[in-house]
């Protein structure tokens, strides 16, 4: 199973990405076991997000890519979807999302994390955009959720220069809740704590902030998948896939 759902205490629900020995990187079993995931859990008090392993998600699995059965422009148009549903279904819950994060949170695993209300990381995490330096392009509604986060300046470096982000100044500039040293008891206990709360308040003043921030989504997520095809057309794309297979990527 790619991605495990377990119940805990006090209506908790945790969803777990559950590819370890890949870092929890995306493949398209993952998004629609995550896709099921969160329709599942919909009617929880509040959910806990997190990744098995080493890591809470590498982002896409390069060795696969989004297109494994015809590689073709529709067969990833479909991929792209369903990741952007992934992040409809997050910010769409009623009930609190609590991401425990760990490790690497790269690509689409940061752009997973971030469309969660609240995340908790582990001190050593490091989180990455690397899209632009791959010749890729996001596609998780990142570009308008970011500058929300940290204001559009520094959205653009850090998409722009696809530079590491460690967890202190992750937490500095917004992407970290908190840093925790057992995260994931943290963030059932801040999920815990959510739970107790009256729903409707919860779900109503969730919507209110996610309306408030982020009005554009729907379009910005057009924007992102027709950029994104763009760009995986073009010939560093490709390129960067083929590096990645041969262990040729490094810290670009």
């Amino acid at each position: 199973m790619s991605v495990v759902v377990t119940e805990s205490s006090g209506d908790v629900a945790v969803v777990r990405l559950n590819r370890p020995e890949t870092l929890n990187a995306i493949n398209v079993e993952l998004l629609e076991s995550l896709i099921g995931a969160f329709h599942e859990v919909r009617g929880s008090a509040a959910v806990v997000l997190e990744g098995e392993g080493r890591a809470f998600c590498v982002g896409e699995d390069l060795k696969e890519t989004l297109a494994p059965a015809t590689g073709s422009a529709e067969e990833l148009r479909r991929s792209f979807e369903l990741l952007q549903e992934t992040t409809r279904l997050l910010t769409g819950m009623p009930c609190p999302v609590v991401a425990c994060v760990q490790g690497f949170a790269i690509g689409g695993g940061a752009e997973l994390a971030l469309a969660a209300d609240l995340v908790v990381a582990a001190p050593g995490t490091r989180f990455r955009f690397p899209e632009v330096s791959l010749g890729h392009a996001v596609t998780g509604g990142i570009s308008t959720r970011l500058p929300a986060i940290v204001g559009l300046l520094r959205a653009k470096e850090l998409l722009l220069t696809s530079r590491w982000v460690e967890a202190d100044e992750g937490a500095r500039l917004g992407l970290v809740n908190e840093l925790a040293d057992d995260a994931r008891a943290r963030a059932r206990e801040l999920a815990t704590q959510l739970a107790a709360f009256p729903r409707r308040s919860v779900a109503a003043t969730k919507r209110g902030l996610e309306l408030g921030a982020v009005a554009n989504q729907e379009a910005v997520l057009a924007h992102e998948i027709d950029a994104a095809a763009y760009c995986f057309a073009g010939a560093e794309a490709r390129e960067s896939i083929d590096d990645f297979r041969r262990g040729r990527v490094g810290d670009r």
